[in-house]
């Protein structure tokens, strides 16, 4: 299932990200491995995205990220 949200921060050191869903409050997690785009740049905070949620650890985690 298709979720959508707002890229809320990324750490290019880290390779780590949020992204704030449009449903729901919390912030969930993403890494750079699941950006489906070939040069695998970082999205600008504030871009909208898609994305598909699984878990890792625990704690919801954005997969398959798409730009819309």
């Amino acid at each position: 299932m298709k979720h959508f949200g707002i890229v809320e921060s990324f750490d290019e050191t880290k390779g780590l990200g949020l992204i704030k869903p449009e449903q729901g409050d919390k912030a969930i997690g993403f890494e750079r491995s699941a950006f489906t785009w070939e040069n695998k740049t970082p999205p600008a905070v504030g871009k909208r995205l898609s994305y598909e949620l699984t878990e890792r650890n625990g704690q919801p985690n954005a997969v398959n990220l798409q730009n819309v």
